[in-house]
């Protein structure tokens, strides 16, 4: 079940990194020429900063980082009425921001704003507070921050910048009209550069066609497409006017765009989206025979819904050709493709078991049966349900088991059919229902009972009694509103509480998820006192809720709370919960305890192995190669080790020979080995496996994997690596001056601002020139390191 998460990955936009970094101050402070000691402090602070901001050593960073803070905040506290007092601000800000102290940060920033009011450090702060808020999906507090940019601006790229993403924000919200607005005043920039100019057209053109401006949409991605944009640009407004083209009935100017996008290199992301388009196209205007050809000219396939989207097109054209099997085919192909709930699959089913009763009627009830079980529990009163039912019903009738079709029939709601269809059910269920039991007698009995004895203190039982015949009959909305009515009575705390939950289960079968969250909600708020067991249930659905609809941050104290009051039946459910969330919110720390967690408490089968990997490579990425070693072997199949992805080799042997397991990281960087094809990946292989050979003394056949790695004429920084350990092996063989010939050709090749291996390279100069008896040479190669690298340190 638990697998069905993958399907609530957040989804929304962020802006990128580098659009963050560019949001840098348009003036400098002035530079003091006299001695000032004020100027000296600014000057120091600014060095700090500047220096936490390049260096690559985390632990580096964040103290140089808080070194600043000191400065800087002692000069504001000193000096605090300087012209540079702004600037100040500005990097103590930045310093705060860097050292992972972001309240602080955003402190500064306001304080920017609220003193300066305009200017580049302003303009820089607001665009700092709102991208912090666009990225969390704020976007009502992102957009006046955005439009504060505007205001601050004195350059016009800043306000171009503030103006194109207030109006994303505004967009992101579904306000239309200021969107539309801001996005104008980005196209209607007069003069200069603007490097927004045609993503604002892109946005403004997509916002027209979702409100069938089609005329208004259509030159405004035209432009976009002709631009000089990059792809990212062209290739979604191609695929945008292709679509509002084929809608306005130019189909020759639509196939233009959609095969621009299918043809033009750098554009291969949007491929699928463009020949979903042009399948759709055809579609629609019924050449079913077209969106077939369409189908299997791309041998490509797309990605998730959007290869379900392909499949569906295609298929549904199958069928309206008539060519059931072959349409059957495909459609098992979206089932599998999808998450059982997932909309395209449940569609996909459905019709498969339509093309199959089209084929052969004889197995149609063992079908809708499968069908019913995977998907009428959350889709109670959908019509597909009940044309499944109908088709059972209907096969039943012809093999005359009017029994069996009767309990059929009455579970079909006829309001939900077509009207050909009701017709028919009508008719037959009649028929039916002369032989065989009436299943809806419960209902009809509670409900005289009701009606007529209203006052009888049973009556609030019965009508409790009946909302649950009505759940289990699926007439969903007649159990709900029993349900409520218990709640308005309130007759005891017992059946108020139940009807809350059991009201709460019937919304979320219904794919009703605010409404289940609301009903749970008001359950734990009324009833504090009620058993473990119930808290436990509510919270676990309530956070499972909350994390359909994306609320992530909140689900995480329900999902805790649910695993502390009942760990037996929600543990590893709400453990699960809780490794989603964290793997969608991006937190790494927390996902990797989750999944040590989850192999401890023996659920680790519930995360999907995409989660497994993410946190592995975190692992890998924060040094902590023995917990990544141990979440890559999970997804590693040792007994067939070429179904597992050759990364995960490769990664699980760099863990483990990181980890100082070299002997057991021989055979994943075998396994990794065997499959690579890329000479380049080849060579850093077998440089794993001669660190490994190394480490466990085996010289020999750490040089002939040396040698065999450098046959594949490795390049630029692989090339120097080998070299290195070439030096490795002769110090091992205690030949000093042969490693030192290598570790100096090394140094040579590796370029100064390689500042992990370069550093290392020198410093095995030095220690190779010492144990060689030459001291001099080895001074010199230690200067080099002091100079060059400072803030290195050996391992």
């Amino acid at each position: 079940m638990t697998r069905l998460f993958l399907c609530l990955a957040a989804t929304a936009t962020a802006i990128a990194q580098d659009e963050v970094r560019r949001a840098e101050p348009v003036e400098e402070p002035e530079v003091q020429t006299a001695p000032d000691p004020a100027a000296d402090l600014f000057a120091h602070g600014k060095r700090l900063h500047d220096s936490a901001k390049a260096s690559s050593v985390i632990d580096q960073r964040l103290d140089r980082y808080a070194a600043a803070v000191e400065v800087f905040s002692r000069y504001l506290s000193e000096y605090s009425n300087r012209p540079d007092a702004e600037a100040a601000y500005w990097y103590l800000g930045e310093s705060y921001y860097g050292g992972g102290r972001v309240d602080d940060a955003r402190r500064c920033y306001h304080g920017i704003l609220s003193r300066y009011g305009k200017g580049g450090y302003a303009s820089a702060a607001a665009f700092r507070l709102a991208v912090d808020h666009f990225n969390n999906r704020q976007y009502a507090l992102a957009a006046p921050l955005f439009e504060k940019m505007v205001s601050a601006a004195t350059s016009a790229d800043h306000r171009l910048k503030g103006l194109f993403y207030s109006a994303y924000a505004y967009e992101l919200q579904g306000r239309t009209r200021e969107a539309t607005e801001y996005y104008r005043k980005v196209i209607d920039e007069p003069e200069g550069a603007n490097p927004f100019l045609h993503k604002a057209q892109l946005h403004l053109g997509r916002l027209f066609a979702r409100a069938e401006r089609l005329e208004d949409a259509m030159p405004l991605l035209d432009q976009a497409v002709m631009s000089k944009s990059a792809s990212d640009v062209r290739g979604p407004a191609a695929v945008e006017a292709g679509i509002v083209a084929a809608k306005l009935g130019k189909k020759e100017n639509s196939d233009k765009y959609l095969m621009l996008v299918l043809s033009t290199p750098g554009m291969e992301t949007y491929r699928p989206d463009a020949q979903i388009a042009l399948m759709v196209s055809r579609y629609e205007s019924k050449e079913y025979g077209e969106v077939i050809a369409l189908f299997r000219r791309s041998e490509e396939k797309a990605q998730g819904e959007q290869e379900a989207r392909r499949l569906m097109v295609a298929a549904k054209s199958y069928m309206e050709l008539e060519k059931n099997v072959q349409a059957l085919e495909l459609f098992r192909e979206v089932e599998k493709l999808m998450l059982p709930n997932n909309i395209h699959a449940f569609e996909a089913n459905y019709l498969r078991l339509l093309c199959f009763y089209r084929i052969e009627g004889r197995h149609v009830p063992d079908q809708v049966d499968g069908f019913l079980d995977i998907y009428r529990k959350n889709r109670p009163r959908d019509p597909k349900i009940h044309s499944a039912l109908l088709m059972k019903a209907e096969t039943l009738m012809d093999e005359k088991k009017a029994s069996e079709a009767a309990k059929v029939y009455n579970e079909i709601d006829a309001t939900t059919l077509s009207a050909e269809n009701r017709k028919g059910l009508l008719y037959k269920r009649a028929w039916c229902l002369l032989a065989a039991e009436d299943p809806q007698g419960a209902v009809r009995s509670f409900s005289e009972f009701i009606a007529d004895y209203p006052d009888d203190p049973r009556a609030a039982e019965a009508l409790l009694q009946r909302a649950q015949a009505y759940k289990t009959s699926g007439e969903a909305v007649k159990a709900l509103a029993d349900y409520d009515l218990v709640i308005k009575q309130n007759l005891t705390k017992e059946f108020t509480a139940t009807a809350y939950l059991e009201s709460a289960d019937i919304a979320k079968q219904e794919g009703s998820v605010e409404d289940m969250i609301g009903r749970y909600q008001r359950f734990l708020d009324q009833f504090p006192d009620a058993s473990n067991a119930r808290k436990a249930k509510a919270n676990y659905w309530l956070a499972w809720g909350l994390v359909k609809k994306d609320r992530l941050k909140e689900a995480l104290t329900h999902a805790q709370t649910a695993r502390e009051l009942d760990s037996a039946t929600y543990g590893k459910n709400a453990g699960a919960l809780l490794a989603l969330a964290h793997w969608t919110l991006q937190n790494p720390t927390e996902l990797c305890d989750d999944v040590d967690r989850a192999i401890k408490e023996d659920y680790i089968d519930y995360l999907p192995e995409q989660l497994i990997d993410w946190a592995a490579m975190q692992a890998y990425s924060a040094d902590r190669f023995e917990q990544s070693a141990r979440f890559y072997g999970l997804i590693a199949d040792e007994d067939e080790p070429r179904s597992t992805a050759k990364q995960t080799w490769r990664y699980l042997g760099k863990a483990l020979l990181a980890a100082g397991k070299a002997e057991e990281a021989l055979q994943p960087i075998a396994n990794a080995l065997d499959v690579e094809d890329s000479g380049m990946w080849k060579a850093d292989g077998l440089l794993d496996r001669a660190k490994a050979l190394i480490a466990l003394g085996r010289l020999d056949e750490a040089s002939a994997a040396a040698a065999e790695c450098r046959a594949l004429r490795p390049q630029g920084r692989t090339n120097a690596e080998v070299m290195i350990v070439n030096g490795d092996i002769q110090m091992k063989r205690n030949d000093p001056a042969r490693a030192a010939m290598d570790y100096v050709a090394a140094v040579e090749q590796l370029d100064d601002n390689d500042r992990v291996l370069k550093p290392e390279a020198i410093h095995k100069v030095a220690v190779a020139l010492e144990k060689k008896a030459d001291p001099s040479g080895a001074q010199e190669y230690r200067m080099m390191l002091k100079s060059k690298y400072p803030e290195w340190r050996e391992k």
